[in-house]
Protein backbone atom coordinates (compact mmCIF):
# COMPACT_ATOMS: atom_id res chain seq x y z
CA UNK A 1 0.00 0.00 0.00
CA UNK A 2 1.43 3.52 -0.71
CA UNK A 3 -1.17 5.61 0.75
CA UNK A 4 -1.33 9.36 0.23
CA UNK A 5 -0.02 11.90 3.43
CA UNK A 6 -0.48 15.29 3.12
CA UNK A 7 2.15 17.40 4.51
CA UNK A 8 0.96 21.10 5.96
CA UNK A 9 2.54 23.89 5.62
CA UNK A 10 1.45 27.43 7.23
CA UNK A 11 3.42 30.35 6.90
CA UNK A 12 4.20 33.89 7.65
CA UNK A 13 6.61 36.19 6.34
CA UNK A 14 9.63 33.43 6.48
CA UNK A 15 10.26 33.38 2.57
CA UNK A 16 13.95 31.77 3.44
CA UNK A 17 13.19 29.37 6.04
CA UNK A 18 9.87 28.69 4.26
CA UNK A 19 12.23 27.38 0.96
CA UNK A 20 14.18 24.93 2.98
CA UNK A 21 10.92 23.37 4.66
CA UNK A 22 9.95 22.84 1.27
CA UNK A 23 12.68 21.80 -0.18
CA UNK A 24 12.77 18.91 2.71
CA UNK A 25 9.07 18.13 1.77
CA UNK A 26 9.74 17.80 -1.68
CA UNK A 27 13.24 15.45 -1.41
CA UNK A 28 10.71 12.87 0.78
CA UNK A 29 11.66 9.03 -0.58
CA UNK A 30 8.41 8.25 -0.03
CA UNK A 31 6.69 9.71 -3.39
CA UNK A 32 2.45 10.02 -2.69
CA UNK A 33 2.07 12.91 -1.10
CA UNK A 34 0.20 16.24 -1.00
CA UNK A 35 1.87 19.28 0.47
CA UNK A 36 -0.31 22.26 1.34
CA UNK A 37 0.77 25.54 2.00
CA UNK A 38 -1.38 28.17 3.37
CA UNK A 39 0.04 31.88 3.51
CA UNK A 40 -0.65 34.45 6.05
CA UNK A 41 2.09 36.73 4.85
CA UNK A 42 1.61 40.21 4.42
CA UNK A 43 3.67 39.90 1.14
CA UNK A 44 4.06 38.24 -2.07
CA UNK A 45 7.72 36.51 -1.17
CA UNK A 46 6.35 33.20 0.00
CA UNK A 47 4.39 32.87 -3.17
CA UNK A 48 7.36 33.67 -5.59
CA UNK A 49 9.08 30.81 -3.86
CA UNK A 50 6.06 28.71 -4.37
CA UNK A 51 5.73 29.56 -7.82
CA UNK A 52 9.52 28.16 -8.35
CA UNK A 53 9.03 25.10 -7.45
CA UNK A 54 5.21 25.09 -8.83
CA UNK A 55 6.83 25.35 -12.14
CA UNK A 56 9.88 22.65 -11.66
CA UNK A 57 7.18 19.85 -10.48
CA UNK A 58 4.52 20.97 -12.95
CA UNK A 59 2.05 22.14 -9.86
CA UNK A 60 1.57 18.52 -9.00
CA UNK A 61 2.29 18.05 -5.38
CA UNK A 62 1.98 21.52 -3.89
CA UNK A 63 -1.55 23.33 -3.39
CA UNK A 64 -0.93 27.12 -2.40
CA UNK A 65 -3.31 29.42 -0.95
CA UNK A 66 -2.22 32.90 -0.25
CA UNK A 67 -4.99 34.46 2.72
CA UNK A 68 -6.27 37.92 1.82
CA UNK A 69 -5.89 38.92 5.27
CA UNK A 70 -3.78 37.26 8.08
CA UNK A 71 -5.93 34.81 10.13
CA UNK A 72 -3.36 33.81 12.48
CA UNK A 73 -1.42 30.80 12.83
CA UNK A 74 -4.25 28.62 14.76
CA UNK A 75 -6.36 28.82 12.53
CA UNK A 76 -3.99 28.90 9.18
CA UNK A 77 -2.88 25.21 10.81
CA UNK A 78 -7.09 24.35 10.76
CA UNK A 79 -7.22 26.06 6.84
CA UNK A 80 -4.28 23.21 5.96
CA UNK A 81 -6.11 20.42 7.90
CA UNK A 82 -9.64 21.06 6.24
CA UNK A 83 -7.83 21.47 2.69
CA UNK A 84 -5.86 17.91 2.91
CA UNK A 85 -6.82 15.22 1.20
CA UNK A 86 -4.41 12.63 2.94
CA UNK A 87 -5.00 9.33 4.89
CA UNK A 88 -2.40 10.79 6.90
CA UNK A 89 -0.79 13.64 7.74
CA UNK A 90 2.02 15.38 8.89
CA UNK A 91 2.75 19.18 9.64
CA UNK A 92 5.50 21.02 8.27
CA UNK A 93 6.18 24.48 10.40
CA UNK A 94 8.11 26.77 7.80
CA UNK A 95 11.08 27.25 10.18
CA UNK A 96 11.49 23.24 10.37
CA UNK A 97 12.88 20.58 8.21
CA UNK A 98 12.00 16.97 7.62
CA UNK A 99 14.87 14.21 7.48
CA UNK A 100 14.32 13.21 3.65
CA UNK A 101 12.85 9.68 4.61
CA UNK A 102 10.38 10.87 7.47
CA UNK A 103 7.58 9.86 5.61
CA UNK A 104 9.02 6.60 4.13
CA UNK A 105 9.85 5.74 8.17
CA UNK A 106 6.35 6.31 9.46
CA UNK A 107 3.52 5.35 6.91
CA UNK A 108 4.42 1.37 7.56
CA UNK A 109 3.24 1.64 11.39
CA UNK A 110 -0.52 3.09 10.11
CA UNK A 111 -0.60 0.41 7.28
CA UNK A 112 0.87 -2.31 9.86
CA UNK A 113 -1.34 -1.61 12.87
CA UNK A 114 -4.50 -0.19 12.25
CA UNK A 115 -5.20 1.03 16.06
CA UNK A 116 -1.94 3.23 15.66
CA UNK A 117 -3.02 7.03 15.39
CA UNK A 118 0.19 8.93 16.33
CA UNK A 119 4.31 8.25 15.14
CA UNK A 120 6.51 10.29 16.35
CA UNK A 121 10.36 10.25 16.79
CA UNK A 122 13.50 11.99 17.93
CA UNK A 123 14.14 15.04 16.62
CA UNK A 124 17.41 17.31 16.14
CA UNK A 125 17.48 20.94 17.02
CA UNK A 126 19.01 23.42 14.94
CA UNK A 127 19.67 26.99 15.09
CA UNK A 128 18.75 30.21 12.95
CA UNK A 129 21.62 28.85 10.36
CA UNK A 130 20.93 25.39 10.57
CA UNK A 131 23.31 24.05 12.49
CA UNK A 132 22.87 21.56 15.33
CA UNK A 133 22.49 22.62 19.18
CA UNK A 134 24.24 20.15 21.07
CA UNK A 135 23.06 21.57 24.10
CA UNK A 136 19.18 21.95 23.85
CA UNK A 137 17.49 24.68 26.31
CA UNK A 138 15.08 22.01 27.37
CA UNK A 139 15.66 17.93 28.92
CA UNK A 140 12.53 16.87 27.18
CA UNK A 141 15.04 16.42 23.65
CA UNK A 142 16.29 13.40 25.02
CA UNK A 143 14.61 9.94 24.14
CA UNK A 144 11.91 8.93 25.60
CA UNK A 145 12.73 5.46 24.91
CA UNK A 146 15.85 3.69 24.08
CA UNK A 147 14.58 1.68 21.13
CA UNK A 148 11.24 1.88 18.54
CA UNK A 149 8.42 1.45 20.79
CA UNK A 150 4.70 0.99 20.43
CA UNK A 151 3.09 2.45 23.36
CA UNK A 152 -0.39 2.34 24.84
CA UNK A 153 -1.35 5.86 23.79
CA UNK A 154 -3.53 6.25 26.98
CA UNK A 155 -0.68 5.19 28.94
CA UNK A 156 1.60 7.78 27.00
CA UNK A 157 -0.53 10.48 27.81
CA UNK A 158 -0.82 9.84 31.45
CA UNK A 159 2.72 9.80 31.11
CA UNK A 160 2.93 13.73 29.67
CA UNK A 161 -0.44 14.66 31.66
CA UNK A 162 2.19 13.78 34.70
CA UNK A 163 5.33 15.10 33.76
CA UNK A 164 3.43 18.25 32.10
CA UNK A 165 5.99 17.43 29.00
CA UNK A 166 5.01 17.16 25.39
CA UNK A 167 6.89 14.15 24.31
CA UNK A 168 5.89 13.76 21.39
CA UNK A 169 6.99 16.91 20.09
CA UNK A 170 6.23 19.79 17.96
CA UNK A 171 3.75 19.71 15.04
CA UNK A 172 6.52 19.03 12.63
CA UNK A 173 7.51 15.78 14.74
CA UNK A 174 4.58 13.55 14.78
CA UNK A 175 2.22 11.98 11.83
CA UNK A 176 -1.18 11.34 12.47
CA UNK A 177 -4.48 9.35 10.96
CA UNK A 178 -6.54 11.99 9.60
CA UNK A 179 -9.70 9.78 10.76
CA UNK A 180 -9.28 9.31 14.46
CA UNK A 181 -8.69 13.52 14.72
CA UNK A 182 -12.35 14.31 15.10
CA UNK A 183 -11.91 18.07 16.26
CA UNK A 184 -9.93 20.80 14.87
CA UNK A 185 -6.30 21.11 15.74
CA UNK A 186 -5.96 22.17 18.19
CA UNK A 187 -8.88 21.86 20.31
CA UNK A 188 -9.77 19.92 22.96
CA UNK A 189 -13.29 18.95 23.75
CA UNK A 190 -14.72 21.96 22.18
CA UNK A 191 -12.38 24.31 23.78
CA UNK A 192 -9.41 25.54 21.60
CA UNK A 193 -5.82 25.34 23.01
CA UNK A 194 -3.65 28.79 22.49
CA UNK A 195 0.09 27.41 23.12
CA UNK A 196 0.02 23.78 23.28
CA UNK A 197 -1.92 23.54 20.13
CA UNK A 198 -0.23 20.32 19.52
CA UNK A 199 -0.53 18.43 22.78
CA UNK A 200 -4.04 19.11 22.50
CA UNK A 201 -4.05 17.15 19.26
CA UNK A 202 -1.66 14.33 20.40
CA UNK A 203 -4.12 13.98 23.55
CA UNK A 204 -7.21 13.50 21.22
CA UNK A 205 -5.12 11.31 19.34
CA UNK A 206 -3.34 8.81 21.82
CA UNK A 207 -6.98 8.45 24.13
CA UNK A 208 -8.61 6.36 20.60
CA UNK A 209 -5.04 4.50 20.12
CA UNK A 210 -1.55 3.48 20.48
CA UNK A 211 1.84 5.70 19.70
CA UNK A 212 4.83 5.11 17.83
CA UNK A 213 8.10 5.96 18.94
CA UNK A 214 11.41 6.08 17.08
CA UNK A 215 14.89 6.71 17.91
CA UNK A 216 16.17 7.85 14.82
CA UNK A 217 15.71 11.78 14.16
CA UNK A 218 13.14 12.04 11.54
CA UNK A 219 13.10 16.19 11.81
CA UNK A 220 14.88 19.75 12.68
CA UNK A 221 13.56 22.34 15.15
CA UNK A 222 14.72 25.21 14.56
CA UNK A 223 15.34 27.63 17.82
CA UNK A 224 15.30 31.00 17.29
CA UNK A 225 14.03 34.29 18.78
CA UNK A 226 11.47 35.40 16.16
CA UNK A 227 9.59 32.07 16.86
CA UNK A 228 5.99 32.28 18.70
CA UNK A 229 7.45 30.02 21.40
CA UNK A 230 10.17 32.31 22.17
CA UNK A 231 7.53 35.25 22.52
CA UNK A 232 7.45 37.17 25.89
CA UNK A 233 4.17 36.42 26.40
CA UNK A 234 4.24 32.64 25.44
CA UNK A 235 4.83 32.01 29.28
CA UNK A 236 1.15 33.42 30.35
CA UNK A 237 -0.96 32.17 27.34
CA UNK A 238 0.61 28.56 28.21
CA UNK A 239 -1.39 29.20 31.37
CA UNK A 240 -4.36 29.91 29.97
CA UNK A 241 -4.26 26.02 29.03
CA UNK A 242 -3.73 24.51 31.96
CA UNK A 243 -7.30 23.94 32.88
CA UNK A 244 -8.49 23.02 29.66
CA UNK A 245 -5.98 20.38 30.20
CA UNK A 246 -7.23 19.04 33.34
CA UNK A 247 -10.89 19.07 32.16
CA UNK A 248 -9.66 16.64 29.56
CA UNK A 249 -8.33 14.58 32.06
CA UNK A 250 -11.15 14.47 34.53
CA UNK A 251 -13.21 13.90 31.99
CA UNK A 252 -11.13 10.67 30.13
CA UNK A 253 -10.08 9.00 33.62
CA UNK A 254 -6.67 10.29 33.71
CA UNK A 255 -5.11 10.96 37.17
CA UNK A 256 -3.84 14.23 38.06
CA UNK A 257 -2.47 13.87 40.97
CA UNK A 258 1.07 14.62 39.23
CA UNK A 259 -0.35 17.54 36.93
CA UNK A 260 -1.54 19.34 40.21
CA UNK A 261 1.70 18.72 41.99
CA UNK A 262 3.94 19.59 38.60
CA UNK A 263 6.76 17.26 37.55
CA UNK A 264 8.29 14.22 39.33
CA UNK A 265 11.59 13.23 39.06
CA UNK A 266 12.12 10.51 36.66
CA UNK A 267 14.03 7.40 38.15
CA UNK A 268 15.59 5.18 35.58
CA UNK A 269 14.75 4.21 32.35
CA UNK A 270 11.31 3.10 30.86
Amino acid sequence: MNPLVSILIPTYNRPDYFEEALKSALNQTYDNIEIIVCDNSDNDLTGQVVQKYLSAHNGSKIRYVKNATNIGPIANQQQCLNLATGEYINYLMDDDMFHPEKVEKMVPYFVKNSDVTLVTSVRRVIDKDGKRLYVPPLWTFRKLFEQDTVIDGKRLNQIMLRDKTNYIGEPTTAMFRRKALDEPFGVLLGQQVYFAVDLAAWAKLLHVGKGVYLTKPLSYLRYHDKQLSQHEMAKDIAKLDQQTFINFAKAKGYDLEGFDKGKKKRKGKR
